[in-house]
This record gives structure tokens, sequence and C-alpha cells, in this order.
């Protein structure tokens, strides 16, 4: 994936810039920037990236706020349906690869180049407040009656009551209950 000089600084920070102490930033991540991933399960986005930076001589504390709108293809019916993300996220950029942060997400940075990159963070904090299970509440959106009737759900979204009486069962089965009853299991 080849990006280009204007989209790698859109989404870059510039460090040199940041004196010591604390500084934000923030960047938006919409339907352009997923444009220059073709894996990405987002293709349209309205997303905002709050950062929280602290520069040390050291290291950079950054906590990334990401919030805002995705649009997801919906894992019953294949419908679009926007959903909302708000996670946080911390990583520390250490210049120096013998410091120890224990404990916290670590990235070793060049304390000589005077940009961080931070496409690939912000591409995967967006993927990572993402559910794995894409059915969104029925407030949001309703698959079509029918795909809900082939997956045994009712028009609400919820499991369709089974009777067991209506239910056909192989007689092997019953011939295994039947002895399972009879051992006391």
């Amino acid at each position: 994936m080849d990006k280009d000089r204007k989209f790698v600084r859109e989404y870059s920070l510039n460090v040199v810039r940041l004196g010591l102490g604390k500084h934000q930033d923030s960047f938006e991540i919409n339907d352009a920037f997923f444009a220059h991933f073709e894996q990405s399960m987002v293709r349209e986005a309205k997303v905002e990236a709050l950062l929280d930076i602290e520069k040390f001589s050291t290291h950079l504390d950054v906590g990334f706020h990401i919030k805002g709108e995705v649009r997801l293809a919906c894992d019953r019916c294949g419908s679009p349906y926007p959903h909302t993300v708000d996670q946080r996220f911390r990583i520390i950029y250490s210049f120096d690869p013998d410091m120890d942060f224990e404990g916290y997400e670590v990235m070793h940075v060049n304390n000589q180049e005077s940009h961080l990159v931070l496409i690939q963070e912000l591409y995967d904090f967006v993927h990572l407040a993402i559910p794995m299970r894409k059915v969104p509440p029925k407030e949001v959106h309703l698959c079509a009656a029918e795909v809900l009737k082939m997956l045994g759900l009712t028009e609400d979204g919820d499991p369709m009551e089974q009777k067991e009486s209506q239910q056909e069962t192989d007689p092997r089965w019953d011939a295994l209950k039947n002895l399972k009853d009879k051992m006391g299991g």
C-alpha cells in the first residue's frame, strides 16, 4: 500500500515542533482516510481522534480518544447501519530503546525523525472500536422480515419460541435418551 506524501503528512505529528510538556492535537478520520486501505471493513466514517500528548526528553506519552461514527455491514443481513465508536487508547513512543515502561504499550521511534506517522495507529484504533459481532440494536437497524424468518428470529430480532412437541426427532436419539434416563444420567 503506497501512501502519498500529502496523506502521510496529514496524519503525522510534528515532534520537533512540540516543546517539553503537555499538548493537544486532533485528526479527522473519514472516507478518504479509509480509501487508502484495501482490506478495511470500514469505508464510510466520520471519526475524530483527539490526542493528549505529553512530551518528555526520552519519550512521548500519547492518549488517543477515538470518537464518531462508522458505517458497518450487519452480520445478519449485510445492510449498512451506523455504529458509534468511543474508545480510548494509550501509547508511549520511546526515543530510547533501553527504557522500560512496564505494563504499557510502547513503540520505539527514532528521535532523529521530525514527524511521527500515526496512520497505522489511527486505522487500528478505529477497527479495535468495532465489535466482533456486528448486529445493531433494534432502534438503529432492523433486518428484512424474510432474513429474520430464515434465521429463526421474530420481526423484532428475538429468537422464535420452538416447541419440542412440534420438532420431529430421530428415533435413534429417543432410544439413546431412554437409555440415559434408565442409567440415571
